[in-house]
């Protein structure tokens, strides 16, 4: 049976497909990792990064929650023992106390750090200047979704206009709110972060630079170091034979 152009077209299209699909499979296996500090993170950064140009199955990305500027050093160290270290990684934290104690520490080619906000907005008791999460958005954002009922259970207009009234966006965000919430007799730790995190990257507009950088970075690592197909082998040894 003769070969029709429309057998040609078809093959040509399922080897493209094929081939496609390999890359995509190869830059999962080949990914870079973004490791961030805690839930709150992990819940909003990809929405966030894929709003700034980044597609996570193309580029592979992938997000990786340390859980908590603690357990840092001991995630590189164990990083540092697996297959998965021969690749770049951006290892992100809150630039406070902690996250600065912490990031200094980071000791590695392939690993670049990454503070969160990248300008410091707020000042420390120790006189440091930095910020947290939170402090990535701005101040108005971070009031208007701190006071939503999923946030905060039976907050009220009348309870965010009493904080808003007292709020001072030159000090650390989250622990003014968690001590307003205990000054009129509610749990500070009842705030729901996780939400507070998503109502903030839900509705900011324009994406904050923080994360705008942070996309950057990830494209120009993967540039740095493009997905390599499965079928790309190296046969150079076989002029040495």
């Amino acid at each position: 049976m003769a070969t029709t152009m429309e057998d040609i077209i078809y093959d040509e299209m399922l080897d493209s497909l094929c081939a496609e699909e390999i890359m995509k499979k190869a830059a999962g296996a080949q990914c870079i990792y973004i490791f961030v500090e805690g839930e709150s993170e992990e819940a909003i950064f990809q929405m966030l990064l894929e709003d700034c140009g980044l597609d996570f199955k193309t580029h592979g990305i992938v997000i990786a929650n340390y859980n908590g500027i603690g357990n840092l050093r001991n995630s590189i160290r164990l990083l540092r023992k697996t297959l998965s270290h021969d690749r770049p990684i951006i290892m992100t934290y809150d630039d406070d106390r902690p996250g600065k104690r912490e990031a200094q520490h980071i000791d590695d080619e392939l690993i670049t750090a990454f503070k969160i906000p990248q300008t410091p907005v707020v000042k420390y008791p120790d006189g440091s200047d930095g910020g947290s999460l939170e402090e990535a958005f701005p101040p108005e954002l971070f009031i208007e979704s701190s006071f939503k009922c999923d946030v905060i259970l039976n907050s009220n207009e009348n309870i965010k206009s009493d904080f808003s009234a007292i709020f001072d966006a030159k000090k650390p965000w989250f622990a003014q709110l968690a001590s307003f919430v205990s000054s009129i007799n509610m749990k500070a730790g009842s705030i729901n972060k996780v939400r507070l995190a998503e109502h903030m990257a839900e509705s900011c507009n324009p994406i904050p630079d923080t994360f705008k950088k942070l996309a950057e970075l990830a494209l120009k690592l993967r540039e740095q170091h493009p997905v390599k197909s499965p079928n790309d082998v190296d046969l150079s040894f076989l002029n040495s034979r």
